[in-house]
């Protein structure tokens, strides 16, 4: 018997194409200034281009995949090694998120004020999302992207 009720991996692939593209200038830079020379007036250093490179990597590898758990003892939700965890008792109810993906200014993790509640959100571009609403906590509401909002919504709504 598995130790969750759900589980779920979205990867985007729009987050990934961009970061994809962002990867691709840095290196285009990085070898260009190798080979060539100095790119402009005011080049960046070969050392800096190789930092932001393995910075932008690294945030690709953590934010092109977001997953989520519904296990006993709550919903986990995260993107690599960025988790959030929800017990199940801080949740109150559940619900569909009808708020624009603009509203929230992207996508990724994000902070913002909804109908005068603090929310914490996790989301893609591809996804619809589930609002769990919370009883503590200096948030009130915590926003995750999921291909299947109705059955997580179910499975929440079940549990409660």
């Amino acid at each position: 018997m598995s130790n969750y009720l759900y589980k779920e991996s979205n990867f985007s692939k729009f987050t990934a194409g961009i970061f994809v593209l962002v990867i691709g200038g840095l290196l285009f830079t990085f070898i260009y200034q190798i080979l060539v020379g100095p790119l402009g007036t005011n080049p960046a250093s070969n050392g800096f281009l190789v930092i932001m490179i393995l910075i932008f990597l690294a945030a690709a590898v953590n934010f092109s995949r977001l997953s989520i758990t519904i296990n006993p003892r709550g919903v986990l939700v995260g993107y690599g090694i960025i988790k959030h965890i929800i017990p199940w008792e801080s949740i109150e109810g559940c619900y569909l998120d009808k708020t624009s993906a603009v509203m929230y200014g992207g996508w990724g993790i994000r902070l913002g004020r909804v109908k005068g509640k603090w929310r914490v959100v996790y989301n893609i571009i591809e996804g619809d999302r589930v609002v769990l609403m919370l009883n503590r906590g200096w948030y009130r509401e915590f926003v995750f992207s999921t291909r299947n909002p109705q059955k997580v919504i179910d499975i929440i709504k079940n549990r409660k």
